[in-house]
């Protein structure tokens, strides 16, 4: 039986045989000259590692690893960050000046970027704006003319999970025309949400992780993409050889090692501590109109109209990311959490801008 994937998938996808690097075609001697590499380093700095040889052509030791953390048995790629991955999904299966993809905004930009970058449309889906949750049915009817539907779950610049159940209904609606890539780059922080497990009933749903957040390792670039067998059989032609160096890959597999899961947990819980006690300081102020729920490492401010808690911030030497050129997000910023002194520090300077704000703007 075909597949939802094969018949997506365009002909020249279909056709294209995955570049066969010295490493994938492998093979056993004493003497390596298959790859037109130094045979021996050449050392720049004292304590350098050999670097002279090409890393794995794909990071196997490390997909296996991050398998086994999300407890699947599905295919799992580690690709250069979870970008790579939403450009892959793209330019796997549109074809540029035909295809469309569906986003929900407000969203991570990339999905848009990506598609427009490869010249495919972006249908938008946009979340409710009274709190920003999934319109089901907007995105089902909408996905009838789209290849993919890009999730992000927690989303991001919004802070919420979408819902597993919307999510689900979502796959349910979509099975025979569309694949649902579902990005879950904050799961760590509400782990609950995740949908890994729901790739065997559904083959047609990708999911995207990321190092980069709770890991805390986001100048590595490591992601991963998770889908089933007969999805991942043509994302992984496109992957180029050689994605990750060995230096990095050992960093990964300390990280997904039991004792570094455990550092990763154990400081993921002390995080959202902090972010709680950062909102429940400031979501009282009475010139805050929204502070709202947040699944992640950040959280999303709505002032009144004419507070202009992003410029004060960086006034008192703290950056934040100004949300308001979204039509979605007017008198938004988002904070990132950091430390528990950090936030303490942050917290006390919007107090603060209380007393600076005249009676006409507390209104």
């Amino acid at each position: 039986m075909t597949s939802l994937a094969e018949k997506l998938a365009p002909e020249n996808i279909k056709k294209l045989i995955p570049y066969q690097s010295a490493r994938r075609i492998g093979g056993s001697g004493r003497l390596w000259l298959n790859a037109n590499e130094l045979e021996q380093p050449l050392l720049f700095k004292r304590h350098q590692p050999e670097l002279h040889r090409y890393p794995d052509f794909l990071p196997q030791d490390i997909a296996a690893a991050y398998q086994a953390y999300c407890h699947t048995s599905q295919p799992t790629l580690a690709v250069r960050g979870a970008d790579e991955a939403i450009d892959l999904v793209i330019r796997t299966f549109c074809q540029p000046g035909k295809d469309s993809i569906i986003t929900c905004s407000p969203t991570y930009a990339m999905y848009q970027f990506c598609a427009e970058s490869f010249s495919v449309t972006t249908i938008d889906c946009p979340l409710r704006a009274n709190d920003f949750s999934l319109d089901v049915e907007q995105v089902v009817n909408a996905a009838k003319q789209a290849k993919v539907v890009f999730l992000c779950s927690p989303n991001n610049p919004t802070g919420q999970p979408l819902g597993r159940e919307n999510i689900i209904s979502v796959l349910e609606q979509t099975a025979q025309h569309s694949l649902v890539v579902v990005d879950e780059a904050y799961i760590e922080f509400e782990l609950a949400e995740s949908v890994v497990d729901l790739i065997e009933r559904y083959p047609h749903l990708i999911v995207i992780r990321t190092l980069s957040k709770a890991f805390g390792l986001a100048a590595l670039r490591c992601g991963f993409i998770l889908s089933s067998p007969s999805v991942m059989d043509f994302i992984a032609r496109l992957v180029p050889p050689y994605p990750m160096p060995d230096s990095s890959s050992e960093i990964v597999l300390h990280a997904l090692s039991p004792q570094g899961l455990k550092k990763v947990a154990s400081h993921t819980r002390t995080l959202i501590e902090t972010r709680d006690q950062f909102v429940s300081a400031i979501r009282r102020l009475p010139w805050i109109e929204n502070v709202y729920p947040s699944a992640t490492n950040f959280v999303l401010i709505r002032t009144q109209a004419g507070i202009n808690l992003f410029d004060y911030l960086v006034q008192h030497g703290v950056v934040t990311r100004n949300q308001g050129h979204e039509a979605a997000l007017k008198h938004c910023v988002r904070i990132t959490i950091g430390s528990a002194q950090t936030m303490q520090e942050v917290s006390q300077i919007i107090c603060n801008f209380s007393d600076v704000l005249t009676p006409s703007t507390e209104r």
